[in-house]
């Protein structure tokens, strides 16, 4: 498919011009297109999962976050 050196603003002004059918065809495929696009957090999810450290990794990181909480209020 070639591509076309339009603004943003161009390809705006002509899908306004289109039928309301012809908007929502664009829109569909706008939609498709983000929702296909690969999430990059979706590479890492559950790297963890088998890991027999993480639980004791995510308790120490709370009890710090806590000791600073601690430290941080007034007294």
């Amino acid at each position: 498919m070639p591509t076309l050196d339009i603004t943003v603003e161009q390809v705006i002004r002509l899908v306004q011009q289109l039928p309301l059918e012809g908007k929502k065809a664009v829109l569909e495929i706008l939609q498709n297109e983000l929702v296909n696009q690969e999430n990059p957090w979706l590479k890492i999810a559950g790297k963890y999962q088998d890991d027999p450290q993480f639980d004791e990794m995510l308790a120490y990181i709370e009890a710090n976050r806590q000791e600073l909480n601690d430290q941080e209020e007034p007294k």
